[in-house]
């Protein structure tokens, strides 16, 4: 069978990510992770979150996940049972085998699933990518780390040109033929700037700092994806 493009793009991700998350719970905990802010837990949730998301478009790249299939329950089965083989090699490696830590990679997966027999592809991957720039935006200390770098900036311009182009995607396959050009541009814009605005109001209930700089990158990364998508669509004649 021919594999088309966003199974062959989800296979290889899932190639790089699930080794990765492997070879991170059997090592000893980085000191970046220790210094995060963000809770265990989370990381376990979101760990897990991103792995159930990659699985299930792997075995069925153009489905929701219906309770009522056998698929659904086959990734299900498998996702808990190596959460569960994983935590227990930890015990092995000089880390420590954790329940909470193994209902909290349950709680990622279930949670994955759910969403997932909910919306389809884009509408999922536009929701995750709105949870991990939350999540990474207010629930950690991840930004603040190695401020020489300039993450922040490079966070903040690099998620929300990401996001922004996940949404046009969004946009292409759900949406009416343009009709007006500023009306489209409009649109294309209102849910990043929307979703900037609301992680940097509600910085301040997570002890964040409300920082112009960040709005101001990620208003330069939402420009950056309508200037990137113009250009890739001159470059291809004018067709989708």
């Amino acid at each position: 069978m021919k594999l088309l493009r966003r199974h062959k793009a989800v296979l290889l991700v899932l190639g790089i990510y699930w080794p990765v998350i492997f070879w991170l719970t059997h090592i000893p905990v980085p000191d970046v992770a220790r210094q995060s802010g963000m809770s265990d837990k989370t990381m376990h949730v979101m760990a897990y979150f991103a792995l159930t998301f990659l699985v299930w478009f792997a075995v069925s790249p153009y489905q929701k996940a219906g309770w009522g299939n056998l698929k659904v329950w086959i990734v299900l089965a498998t996702v808990i049972g190596y959460a569960a083989i994983d935590e227990y090699l930890q015990g092995y490696v000089g880390r420590s085998v954790d329940m909470q830590d193994f209902i909290a990679d349950v709680f990622g997966i279930v949670l994955g699933l759910g969403m997932l027999s909910v919306f389809g592809f884009w509408p999922a991957m536009l929701l995750s990518a709105a949870f991990f720039i939350f999540v990474i935006s207010n629930m950690s200390n991840l930004l603040l780390l190695y401020r020489q770098y300039y993450l922040n900036a490079v966070f903040h311009l690099t998620a929300y040109t990401a996001f922004t182009l996940i949404w046009m995607q969004y946009l292409e396959r759900h949406s009416k033929p343009r009709s007006s050009r500023v009306l489209w541009l409009m649109t294309l814009m209102a849910i990043p700037m929307l979703l900037l605005l609301g992680i940097k109001v509600t910085a301040t209930f997570f002890d964040r700092p409300f920082a112009w700089i960040d709005i101001a990158t990620g208003l330069l990364g939402i420009c950056a994806a309508i200037l990137m998508s113009g250009a890739a669509f001159r470059m291809s004649g004018g067709k989708k």
